[in-house]
Formats: structure tokens, C-alpha cells, sequence
């Protein structure tokens, strides 16, 4: 009781009292007084709280997060909740042990107290992977899951999170003023696949135009026209190809099939201006109808607008075996890209809400061409630019960093019945200030 004492008095904010108890395993942990058994841990049920907000980037990051708790907690239950059990299928993931969590209205992201619950099972341990849109509130999860509680329930940022503090705060350096633990990283085998032929290089990025529609910034069409300028410039193939998302397929479509003066216009002509090592350039779009491009001389450039979206395993397939630069956006493409292929050259379009995560990255890998939108995507300077991860992933790899984090979490649960800690528990949740904490457990001597 003692520690438990005087780690309430070196806190400045009452939230903070809601970790002392895993705080000193993980102390422990870490000092190896304590080691974690499979006593610990089995049969405790531990439920994923998982609301994505678009794409799939949040479904992959709960994924991970729950395949590393099957790997380390092997007789644990453990649950996915998620308002989207359909996009866990979609991507080829077992959705045995999922729970899906019904939307009372019709609104995108909505928050834990507009959910239903159907299946009612008494988790243990309560974690929202990954906290997307809005800053966790326990009050909140109460309406959806009543025995919630600070000390039962926990969060996983996204990456580099501005809604925090996080009890496992996920990305590279910092955020603000909490150390990220990394990446959520895999030890990859990737099949190779027989969708395309080499050479051929890999766009995955978002459309230019509002926020609120999904897309991101102004500068989606500024992205892959100057990563096409670079990689046409570095790789003088007789042959390559591109392959696109859909929107650049409609983008450079749009003035071949409606010459008009605007932004189609100024997409085709940069395009052409900016492959002049490719006297041909062919269009392929999704219906596989072909649109001549540029037909003035030797060498040929294929985009291809046929071959995207493909289900995960194939999607990371295509970048393992594309050429050395590839583009791509979205946290987790990123961490695909980082894990399977780590001598590529990632090049990365910034969200506008990432620029905190651009930023560490450009840092910590180092990368100067992250600092900026303008060169993230690609850059006639970086021709001769090769790319060195091995810092960044020694550094900042959950598996490492996150772990002791969770196991302290595993044993707070396992001694949570234990008299001190109890009783510390109990104090905390009828008290309003740490001095009002501090005094109930000296004057009671616990």
C-alpha cells in the first residue's frame, strides 16, 4: 500500500489515479520481480472495442492488435465488437469470435452510447482499438457496457493521436507530450502473385477535394503526377506499368473521352509533360477499355485502372514485387509496406490530420522528403534516394515497446480482488481530488 501511496502523491491530475496499480506491475515487470504466468491470463475474456471511420485501415489495426494478444495471451478469450463485422469478411478474416455492435441510428463513427451490444458476455478487460474521431469517455461506453470503468477499460490510439492521454499510445516519437510505442508491425510471408507482370509500380492514394467527403486535401492530383515524374525519369523501361486506384483512372480518362479547359486538361498535359522517357502511354480502365494517352515514340508506360481494389494478401503481393518506389497513404499501408518490404522506397501522401505522423517519421527514419506534401509523394531530387528503416522499426515496434504495457494490464486484472488493491480501487472511484485519495488511505491505513 505503501507504493501505491506514493505514486498517488507524484501525480498532478486525478485521471492519472486510475493507472497506479498497473503502473507498479509494470515497474516490476520491467525490473523482473514479477514475471507473468499462464495462470494470469487464462480464460479472462477481453473484449476489442472497434468502430472504423473508413477504409480499412482501423478494421487491419484492431486485427493486428488482436492477433499480437492471441500470440501472447494463448488461452485468453478474446472478442472483436466492431460496427463492421461485414469489412473483417471482406479482407478474409475468421469472424468467429466477433460481436457485432448494432447502430441504434444511421451515423458514420458513431460513438459507444449510440451502440447495441447483442451477445452479453462479462469481459474483464475492455480496450478501444483504435480511438478514432473523438476523445474517449468512459461515461461514454457506461450506456453500452455498465460495469466499464477506468481500471477495467483502456485505449489504443491511431497513429500519432491528438484525442489522448492513451493508455497505449501507437506511431513514432511523440504526441502530444506521450511517447508513441510504435508501429503495429508483422513478420510477413507473402506469396507472390500472377496478377501482373514485372515492371510495374503501385499507386495507392486518396482523391484531392473536402474532408467531409472522404478525401484529403487539394494536393491528391499534385501527389501522383510528381511520384509519375520521378519514377518515369529514374526507370527508363521499355515497358512499365502503373498500376491506379479508380478516381486517377476517372481523373485522366476525363479529357481524352471530353476535351475541356480545367483540371482534366492540366492533368493530361503534366502527364505528358512529365514522361518523356515513354513515347506511349496507354490507359487501361476498369471495364479494360483503352484510351491512347501519348503516341509519339518508342518505350511504353500502361496505366492500369483494371487491377485495384484486390483483398489484402493480394494487395501487399503487388507492392512486395513492384519496383523499388512505390506510393501509397493510410497508416496502414504504410505499416504493410514497412513490414514486408523494408527495402522499398515508401512514398507517402499526408492526410492532413497526419502531418504530426509525417513529421516524426521524416525524423526518425530519417526521411527530409516527409516534411513537406510537396516532396512526401515523390521528388525529381530523390532519384538517387535510398531509403534505411532500419532505425525506425528497432526503435518503434509495438511488440517490443507495447507489451509490458499490456501484461500489466493482464496481472491489474489478475490481483484486482487482492485487499490493497481493492481497497485502492474502491477509495479512487467514491473520491473527487488525489489529496482526498491520499488521506483515505493513510487514515485508514490500508
Amino acid at each position: 500500500m505503501d507504493l501505491l501511496i506514493e505514486k498517488a502523491k507524484e501525480l498532478n491530475y486525478f485521471e492519472d489515479l486510475y493507472s497506479v496499480p498497473r503502473e507498479i506491475f509494470r515497474i516490476n515487470i520491467e525490473n523482473k520481480t514479477i514475471k507473468l504466468k499462464k495462470e494470469h491470463y487464462s480464460n479472462i475474456n477481453i473484449g476489442l472495442l472497434n468502430v472504423p471511420c473508413g477504409g480499412f485501415g482501423d478494421i487491419i489495426a484492431c486485427k493486428t492488435f488482436h492477433d499480437y494478444l492471441i500470440q501472447w495471451y494463448p488461452t485468453a478469450n478474446i472478442y472483436i465488437c466492431t460496427t463492421n463485422i461485414d469489412g473483417y469478411r471482406s479482407i478474409g478474416v475468421n469472424t468467429k469470435n466477433m460481436i457485432q455492435l448494432t447502430n441504434k441510428g444511421d451515423i458514420d463513427c458513431p460513438p459507444f452510447d449510440k451502440l447495441k451490444i447483442p451477445k452479453k458476455i462479462k469481459f474483464d478487460i475492455l480496450i478501444n482499438v483504435p480511438v478514432v474521431k473523438r476523445t474517449f469517455y468512459i461515461d461514454e461506453l457506461i450506456p453500452l457496457i455498465p460495469y466499464a470503468t477506468y481500471f477495467n477499460t483502456f485505449t489504443v490510439s491511431e497513429y500519432n493521436g491528438l484525442l489522448g492521454p492513451y493508455t497505449m499510445p501507437i506511431g513514432v516519437g511523440t504526441s502530444n507530450g506521450q511517447s508513441n510505442m510504435g508501429l503495429l508491425l508483422n513478420d510477413m510471408k507473402v506469396k507472390k502473385h500472377n496478377i501482373i507482370k514485372s515492371p510495374y509500380a503501385v499507386i495507392y492514394i486518396q482523391p484531392p477535394g473536402p474532408s467531409h467527403t472522404g478525401a484529403w486535401g487539394v494536393h491528391g492530383n499534385y501527389c501522383f503526377l510528381t511520384y509519375i515524374h520521378m519514377i518515369c525519369k529514374k526507370y527508363k523501361y521499355r515497358l512499365l506499368s502503373i498500376i491506379i486506384p479508380g478516381w486517377i483512372t476517372d481523373i485522366i480518362r476525363c479529357y481524352v473521352t471530353d476535351p475541356q479547359p480545367g483540371t482534366c486538361y492540366k492533368v493530361h498535359r503534366l502527364l505528358k509533360e512529365y514522361t518523356k522517357n515513354y513515347g506511349k502511354i496507354i490507359l487501361i480502365d476498369e471495364n479494360n477499355i483503352n484510351y491512347i494517352i501519348k503516341d509519339d515514340g518508342p518505350n511504353k508506360l500502361i496505366l492500369r485502372g483494371d487491377i485495384l481494389p484486390k483483398p489484402r494478401d493480394q494487395f501487399i503481393s503487388l507492392i512486395k514485387y513492384s519496383i523499388k518506389d512505390v506510393l501509397l497513404t493510410g497508416d496502414q499501408s504504410i505499416t504493410d509496406a514497412l513490414s514486408c518490404c523494408r527495402t522499398k522506397n515508401i512514398w507517402y501522401q499526408i492526410a492532413p490530420w497526419k502531418i504530426d505522423f509525417a513529421k516524426s517519421m521524416a525524423k526518425h527514419i530519417p526521411n527530409k522528403y516527409y516534411e513537406s506534401y510537396r516532396t512526401s509523394c515523390g521528388s525529381i531530387k530523390a532519384i538517387n534516394y535510398n531509403s534505411d528503416y532500419n532505425k525506425l522499426l528497432k526503435n518503434f515496434d509495438f511488440r517490443k515497446n507495447g507489451k509490458s504495457t499490456m501484461d500489466s494490464i493482464i496481472l491489474a486484472n489478475y490481483y484486482k480482488n487482492e485487499h490493497h488493491i481493492k481497497s485502492y480501487m474502491k477509495i479512487v472511484n467514491n473520491s473527487r481530488t488525489i489529496n482526498s485519495v491520499i488521506n483515505k488511505l493513510e487514515k485508514y491505513k490500508i
